[in-house]
């Protein structure tokens, strides 16, 4: 009887305090919110139509972070589409995408365009589970390497 009155207790105090392993844990409920992310970096490597940029995540829901984006040029001619993955590192966890970018010829001064849409793939920690769908905005400037983007869309976590 002191037994079982015990284990009651214990199930109880573990229920109250949320321990799933005990008892059932409700499900987070998800929702769905817009954002603005905005990265600027530089191309570290080429090598044939293949590319990899580094950026610095200035603004974005999770704060600021870094990411890697690696990616393949389908043509050799303006306007110039790629395909690519990016990892988004932020301190809350992990994020991957995948985007297609068009990038429009470059003006006289060497900026040009970049425009395309992406979704979310996967991720770890609160990016575990979550969707997303945006549009690219922003430039590149050949003559100093620098590539500005700007993303809005909407999440869901």
């Amino acid at each position: 009887m002191r037994r079982a009155s015990f284990i009651g207790v214990a199930v109880t105090a573990a229920a109250s305090l949320g321990v799933s392993g005990i008892a059932p844990a409700a499900g987070k409920p998800r929702h769905k919110r817009s954002f603005t992310a905005v990265l600027a970096g530089a191309q570290v490597s080429t090598n044939g139509n293949r590319f990899e940029t580094v950026y610095r995540v200035i603004r974005s829901p999770d704060g600021g972070g870094a990411a890697v984006q690696d990616g393949v040029l389908l043509g050799s001619t303006y306007p110039a589409t790629s395909n690519d993955t990016m990892r988004l590192f932020y301190a809350d966890g992990v994020q991957r995408v995948s985007d297609t970018l068009t990038r429009a010829a470059p003006h006289t001064d060497g900026i040009g365009e970049i425009s395309g849409k992406g979704t979310c793939t996967t991720g770890s920690g609160l990016h575990k589970g979550e969707t997303c769908t945006y549009t690219i905005t922003g430039t590149y400037d050949l003559n100093t390497g620098v590539t500005k983007l700007r993303f809005a869309g909407t999440f869901t976590r």
